[in-house]
């Protein structure tokens, strides 16, 4: 007999919660405006911890911070602008972090984009792969001695089981597949959008797997996922276009 699953798609955040204290943990997650990113903002500060929301639409983050205020009497919020296309942004947005002093026990990085109007970051890179693999990237290298400082911390990296469609061939060169994962913006004018989205999972995912290697012994436990559809912020349509990517 298959043992039952002691959680299932239809857990809330809150019942995970349920009997965990986080009144002594600061934790940083990007992209809290919508979907996942709201949910686990809203839960993480109503069981106390001092959660940093690194949003680029301060009215939006504002706005979500007055909406959980009035669920909890935990008043630990702080919004830091941060612009994942551009890493002038998040090294300033890192910079105000580390003004405030704070520690660091857990980093999430939650944001993404499945689809962006502009093809490339401020920095010319190619945006899916910017937005999101770059930027979370050069977040965490910019965080890394803050998480070990606060050891036993975590990094949470929001992946995606899109990431084993990328139609890379596992016995191509480390230079062919880099080309792939790296694509210049010429490429992006060639291959479709999602396909650019999967490659940039499969980052999040090898990025991941890196960090535990080299930080697990400093205290820092990695944890990459896939988190599912959320209807709100992903366009079915879209998707099912791509069976088999």
């Amino acid at each position: 007999m298959l043992k039952s699953k002691k959680y299932d798609k239809a857990t809330t955040a809150m019942e995970i919660l349920q009997d965990v204290d986080l009144t002594e943990k600061t934790i940083l997650i990007t992209g809290t405006t919508n979907g996942i990113g709201k949910e686990t903002a809203r839960t993480l500060a109503i069981k106390g911890a001092h959660v940093i929301m690194a949003n680029r639409n301060l009215k939006l983050s504002e706005e979500l911070r007055a909406e959980i205020y009035k669920e909890t009497v935990f008043r630990r919020i702080n919004i830091i602008q941060m612009d994942l296309s551009s890493l002038e942004s998040i090294k300033h947005g890192v910079e105000m972090f580390f003004w405030n002093k704070w520690p660091l026990h857990v980093l999430i990085l939650n944001a993404g984009v499945s689809w962006t109007p502009d093809s490339t970051t401020k920095e010319g890179y190619e945006a899916l792969f910017g937005v999101n693999h770059l930027g979370h990237f050069y977040l965490t290298h910019l965080l890394m001695d803050k998480l070990r400082e606060s050891a036993p911390s975590r990094l949470v990296v929001v992946s995606s089981d899109l990431h084993a469609y990328t139609k890379i061939d596992p016995n191509s060169t480390i230079e062919e597949k880099l080309k792939k994962l790296i694509p210049s913006v010429e490429d992006a004018k060639l291959i479709d959008a999602m396909r650019f989205y999967c490659r940039s999972k499969l980052c999040n995912v090898l990025f991941a797997f890196k960090a535990h290697r080299s930080e697990h012994k400093n205290g820092i436990n990695t944890y990459v996922l896939h988190p599912g559809i959320i209807p709100d912020s992903c366009n079915y349509s879209s998707i099912s276009k791509y069976p088999h990517f």
